[in-house]
């Protein structure tokens, strides 16, 4: 017990008032500040010494324990920690850890709990005592910088009257508003006029930034200024990294939020440094007004953040409000959204409804989608499975009649490309042909029916390379298996063909060493990936001139095709045989089957009974074929010479949803397959093939089996504890004398399977799946200069940590299972490809090994990164339990995030 009286430990008389008291208790506040500056072992205020002094202020700074004290002379000079508050623990910096410890096992409500008698937070104590630890920790877990305590002073208030300007600082970059006056009718910057501390001038430099302003509602202020200030409207502030609609959302200001959205563009679905979305935020606050734009407007209400919880989970905490919001989006009516083109409503709500849903009227939706000209909504349904060739109750129209007849040229051409049916008549004896009503459709119709006829059967597809020319194809081709650069330039349009004589797949460009060379050979070399396998429609980019000769891109050396004598050889010695004979004129699919292999016949495919023979071979020897993953090898032709379908099968494996069709390309090395006809025979005559694509990503990502080097069998990845506790999957073994340097690369598990097949590619560059690529939100936009580069961020970045790449600025966050987990790329690096710069993540900490100052990369020269491996870290072992967890910190029943 102490010896003192509370005004000898503060330096006060008892007769001084109030004012004179916080003057007291700041003075020993800014020493203890100052103290904390020395050597340990030079310290002069002990952890002891400051805890007397904040028991002190307390038994003086209440009017009741003030006068109790004065007639009684008792204190209580110490306390054991045990039975101390969280403003008590919030008071002292030293007990930071304790704080820490506190909260972490309760509730979150507890964050902002008020005292009974003077409704401080522990916030409030934090920021009085420049406790810079615990307000960070608290304002991560969403501790209110704008509670008010009984004479209405807001932590802000309590960083500035006890002289902080480093807390000023903090608190403004964390969203606290500075508009609110005291009881006193003082502002946050009115609190501290002494001049040698630079509060006024915090307040005054920080008050020129938009998201300080956001954070005070300062809308007029907003609209004023936001174009002379020029930062990006997706820019991530400060240590949250949340963006100025985060901040919007989180405060509850509707009008500024909306006016982000609407009127500056802002991005719905950005995550800050806790993986929380706006939505997330303005769910959590119960915000119901600012839930439903966001919602309404399209924001992704799947995304998981840090404590594995979507939006609508974090908004538990308000009962059913919130809940019914995301119900009410989820009842919407499908066929009202297809007809308005919602894409993101089908992506975000259709759950486990099926693609061939009709209405009342028995009209599915992919017909609605198409006869709306939904070609987004279309593909979608699709993609999930919807019957292409649905017809409708009595008429017998398909989605393909509905598109023609409405004038939908881009709807007409995804359904050709998914393989629709252009001769099933409907009950006014209408092919889709017959119902067309523009010429450009008929003429796509015909042309469609006349390619299948003379079997160009390639597609190419041609974009411009600079981004003005839009993400849209130039041109549309057909090509034969065998066509040359020649060929390609013949068959281009008119306006065309005498500009565009260069060509490259994702900028690298096409090497036709002779008049022979093929078109398909001259891609396959051209290609980053060394795959057998070749998707169709191949995505070229045209030049007027010769480009990207000089970067460092490389030809590989064709591939040794399979000996045409020796394959058929070995194909007949291993083969069985099957017929299929195909009812003319049939009204109705006519489905035939060889072991677990179904081939679907649509309707009214031929005018004729056809006889179809097929040699087929399963599980073909993989070494002697070299098709890796083939689960069957089949050979069609027609029984007599003459006979031809109107159109194709589609081919299905049971219980093998990864299963692809794959031709071959006689007498070279290649087989090709066109990956948006749901699997459907490109021609009858040929060799055709079967193959497994390896699911690495259960329902995220399936690569090629020639993608990455396969290991034992059932034994996708090896298991790694550096650098990071990791699964890894191998793709290459590595160069290391001609790429020496180690790096990564954060990235998203969408765009893995395209980064394998192009390689990393410059912003702007489009893919070889018809993709332009465009450089990532919430880090330095092109055109912008940094560190004396006039664009910084047309290159690559890549880095020696593999912390730093596994920032969310970088990696993505996906679900496998229970888990959530980001990807990350192994790659190596040329010598002298690449020059280092200092961190633009200004909130990254820098982790054991970290260069802070050389930790990013930046590479002008795609072909100077091999891409060596995948890592996949992850970040919520079990998001079940995550979640529960975050519930139960919530206070609210842990089944309710179920």
């Amino acid at each position: 017990m102490s010896t003192s009286t509370p005004y000898e430990i503060l330096g006060l008389a008892k007769t001084n008032e109030d004012v004179k008291l916080r003057i007291a208790y700041r003075k020993r506040i800014l020493e203890l500040k100052s103290d904390r500056q020395n050597n340990p072992t030079s310290r002069k205020i002990t952890p002891e010494k400051f805890r007397e002094i904040c028991r002190a202020y307390e038994t003086l700074s209440d009017y009741e324990k003030r006068k109790k004290y004065d007639e009684d002379q008792k204190w209580l000079s110490n306390l054991d920690l045990s039975e101390y508050t969280l403003q008590q623990l919030a008071s002292e910096p030293d007990l930071a850890l304790s704080l820490k410890e506190r909260l972490k096992n309760s509730k979150l409500r507890l964050i902002n709990a008020q005292n009974s008698i003077t409704d401080q937070t522990p916030l409030y104590c934090a920021a009085r005592a420049c406790n810079v630890e615990a307000v960070h920790y608290l304002i991560e877990q969403d501790a209110d910088p704008d509670l008010q305590q009984r004479s209405g002073s807001t932590a802000l208030h309590a960083a500035a009257f006890f002289g902080h300007p480093e807390m000023v600082r903090c608190l403004l970059e964390c969203g606290a508003n500075y508009t609110i006056k005291n009881r006193f009718g003082n502002l946050p910057g009115d609190e501290y006029n002494e001049p040698n501390i630079n509060i006024k001038e915090i307040f005054s430099e920080l008050k020129e930034t938009l998201f300080v302003q956001t954070a005070a509602n300062q809308f007029d202020w907003l609209k004023a200024n936001i174009d002379r200030i020029g930062d990006h409207i997706d820019t991530e502030y400060y240590t949250q990294r949340q963006t100025l609609l985060h901040c919007a959302c989180k405060k509850g200001y509707f009008d500024l939020a909306k006016w982000f959205v609407e009127e500056r563009h802002a991005n719905l679905d950005l995550v800050d440094i806790n993986l929380n979305t706006p939505l997330h935020l303005a769910a959590y606050g119960g915000y119901e007004k600012i839930v439903d734009y966001l919602l309404n407007k399209g924001a992704n209400s799947i995304l998981i953040n840090r404590w594995g919880m979507t939006a609508e989970q974090e908004g538990i905490v308000h009962g059913t409000k919130i809940k019914q919001l995301f119900q009410a989006m989820r009842d919407m009516n499908m066929f009202d959204m297809a007809i308005k083109g919602i894409v993101w409503w089908f992506q975000y709500y259709f759950e486990d409804k099926s693609p061939n849903s009709v209405d009342g009227q028995g009209t599915s939706l992919l017909y609605v989608a198409c006869r709306f000209g939904q070609t987004s909504i279309a593909e979608w349904l699709l993609d999930k499975g919807a019957n292409i060739n649905f017809q409708l109750p009595g008429k017998r129209s398909t989605p393909l009649h509905g598109a023609a007849f409405n004038k939908h040229l881009s709807t007409a051409e995804l359904l050709l490309s998914r393989g629709a049916d252009i001769n099933i008549k409907n009950s006014f004896s209408s092919t889709p042909i017959d119902d067309a009503q523009t010429d450009e459709i008929k003429k796509l119709l015909q042309q469609h029916r006349d390619n299948l006829a003379i079997d160009k059967y390639i597609p190419v597809h041609l974009y411009d390379d600079g981004k003005k020319a839009g993400d849209g194809p130039l041109a549309k081709v057909q090509l034969h298996c065998d066509a040359t650069i020649e060929d390609l330039i013949k068959a281009l349009p008119d306006k065309l063909r005498d500009s565009y004589k260069w060509f490259s797949i994702a900028r690298s460009p096409l090497d036709f060493a002779d008049d022979k060379t093929t078109l398909i050979s001259a891609v396959c070399r051209a290609r980053h990936v060394n795959s057998i396998f070749l998707d169709l429609p191949i995505c070229l980019i045209a030049y007027t001139s010769q480009r990207y000769i000089n970067s460092g891109y490389r030809a590989r050396d064709p591939r040794n095709g399979l000996n045409l004598r020796t394959f058929h050889s070995e194909f007949r010695s291993k083969q069985k045989d099957k017929s299929f004979r195909i009812k003319g004129n049939s009204n109705e699919p006519q489905i035939f089957r060889i072991d677990n292999v179904s081939f679907k016949f649509p309707p009214c495919c031929t005018n004729n009974d056809t006889l179809i023979d097929i040699n087929y071979i399963f599980s073909p020897d993989a070494k002697k074929f070299q098709l890796p993953e083939c689960i069957c090898l089949f050979e069609t032709a027609y029984n007599v010479e003459n006979e031809k379908l109107n159109d194709m099968p589609t081919i299905t494996v049971d219980n093998e949803p990864n299963a692809k069709l794959y031709t071959w390309v006689s007498s070279s090395a290649y087989w090709f397959s066109h990956t948006d006809q749901d699997n459907r025979l490109p021609r009858i005559g040929g060799i055709q093939a079967l193959i497994r694509h390896v699911e690495v990503i259960p329902k995220s990502l399936c690569l090629l089996p020639d993608m990455f080097i396969q290991n034992a069998v059932g034994k996708l990845f090896e298991k790694r504890q550096t650098p990071v506790s990791c699964q890894y999957l191998k793709i290459q073994e590595p160069d290391v004398e001609l790429f020496p340097h180690q790096a990564y690369h954060g990235t998203s598990i969408n765009v893995i399977r395209s980064i394998l097949m192009d390689g990393l590619v410059m912003p702007s560059t489009v893919v070889s799946n018809g993709f332009r690529v465009c450089p990532p939100a919430g880090h330095i936009a092109r055109g912008v200069q940094a560190f004396g580069i006039p664009d910084f961020a047309n290159a690559l970045f890549v880095s020696p940590s593999i912390h730093y790449c596994s920032d969310p600025v970088y990696a993505v966050t996906f679900s496998s299972g229970d888990q959530q987990m980001i990807a990350v790329l192994d790659c190596r690096i040329r010598n002298d490809a690449f020059k280092a710069f200092a961190s633009t993540v200004p909130s990254y900490v820098a982790q054991p090994g970290d260069d802070i100052k050389a930790i990013e990369w930046r590479i002008t020269c795609p072909a100077a990164i091999q891409i060596t491996g995948i890592i996949f870290i992850p970040i919520i072992q079990s998001r079940a339990e995550a979640a529960r967890l975050r519930a139960s910190k919530l206070g609210m029943n842990p089944n309710n995030v179920a």
